[in-house]
């Protein structure tokens, strides 16, 4: 019964031990300097952070619905009517698949940031700047692959447009 109890303590204490080790070496990548900032001016950051959540909501949602009405109302009717005409519009079709796919990464990568930046706001930065920091940090990741990704959707359209100017140019040298 005591050997029971000794290889109980023991396997607790080991795993208490495996535990602050962890913690240990997440705190050693921020410097005591930083820990200290952070609890100094915890306020003025998570007012910031709600700042930025609540604009960053209304950017997504107003970039969003503007990159559903590109491709609702700009992209897949030209399509649908250069197919109707039997129009070799491929290029065309192939940068609208890309625009979806890279609108449904958008969709899912932003979803990804709001969960991290909620996180980081739950987070009391007073008692646990460590973990608020590291939440930060996955969050800011979060949020650049947001952006490369609205780039992307970006040079989508730059390069949809150039491809219909291109396209044009070409059905009205066949046509004249």
């Amino acid at each position: 019964m005591k050997f029971r109890l000794l290889m109980a303590v023991t396997l607790l204490l080991g795993a208490c031990m495996v535990m602050s080790v962890r913690e240990a070496g997440a705190a050693a990548t921020i410097t005591p300097e930083k820990i200290a900032r952070i609890r100094s001016h915890c306020v003025e950051n998570q007012a910031a952070l709600n700042r930025l959540h609540q604009t960053d909501a209304f950017l997504r949602n107003d970039r969003g619905n503007l990159y559903r009405t590109i491709s609702d109302k700009l992209m897949v009717p030209l399509n649908r009517r250069l197919a109707s005409n039997q129009l070799d519009g491929g290029a065309l079709l192939t940068i609208t698949a890309d625009y979806n796919e890279a609108y449904t990464k958008f969709y899912d990568q932003y979803i990804q940031y709001d969960n991290a930046l909620s996180k980081v706001l739950e987070i009391n930065c007073t008692r646990e700047p460590v973990a608020f920091y590291n939440a930060l940090l996955i969050a800011r990741e979060k949020r650049n692959e947001l952006s490369k990704t609205n780039q992307t959707i970006k040079d989508l359209v730059r390069q949809y447009g150039a491809t219909f100017t291109d396209f044009k140019a070409a059905y009205d040298k066949e046509h004249s």
